[in-house]
């Protein structure tokens, strides 16, 4: 259950795009693809996770992650580093990085539930996730979804989709209501925006 539980939770988020014109859809395709800049990367829970130079987040792993810029980079940034954080959260912490990283909503409803009938006590190493990267499937000013693609230890590869919405001035969780989306993957995408290459 444990084992299941840590590889269900890692979510991942694709963003939304959204356009008026043909400049203006070229002008997002490109910051889709457009990689933020990582400044170095940090271990939360077991596993790494990128901090942005200006695209967040702010603070440090022990409280909520916040602080995301408003683009596609901040929203991506947000999607894998909140669900890491929450996905891995101690039985004493998890209630206050649910509420910190996650929209209010009935999926953060009903995540507090079924995580309050769980005992965790830590990320088995089995199943600890390298995050490789990340490919935009849509993203907005108000809403993102982000396909988060992991490595595990046998080197299979799964793809992640979660959504982020922006929320009083920062990029939150969007849980879904039902089991979160999770894909098997026999290469990583093409449209992969690579983040393996920044960590030092």
């Amino acid at each position: 259950m444990r084992r299941r539980w840590a590889r269900t939770v890692v979510v991942a988020v694709a963003l939304v795009a959204v356009s008026c014109g043909d400049s203006e859809t070229t002008e997002t395709a490109v910051a889709l693809t457009e990689p933020p800049q990582i400044a170095r990367w940090v271990t939360v829970g077991g596993i790494e996770v990128p901090i942005g130079t200006t695209d967040g987040p702010r603070g440090g792993e022990w409280e909520p992650f916040a602080g995301f810029s408003h683009t596609p980079q901040g929203a991506a940034l947000a999607a894998i580093t909140q669900s890491v954080q929450l996905a891995t959260a101690s039985d004493r912490t998890w209630p206050t990085i649910l509420s910190g990283v996650a929209a209010p909503g009935e999926g953060r409803d009903v995540y507090a539930a079924h995580r309050a009938l769980v005992e965790f006590s830590g990320t088995d190493p089995e199943m600890v996730p390298t995050i490789v990267g990340y490919a935009v499937a849509d993203y907005s000013g108000t809403a993102a979804t982000v396909d988060v693609v992991q490595r595990f230890s046998d080197d299979s590869l799964a793809s992640a989709t979660t959504q982020v919405v922006w929320i009083d001035g920062d990029w939150r969780l969007n849980l879904p209501s039902d089991t979160a989306t999770i894909t098997a993957l026999d290469g990583v995408p093409s449209e992969l925006v690579d983040l393996e290459e920044t960590r030092k």
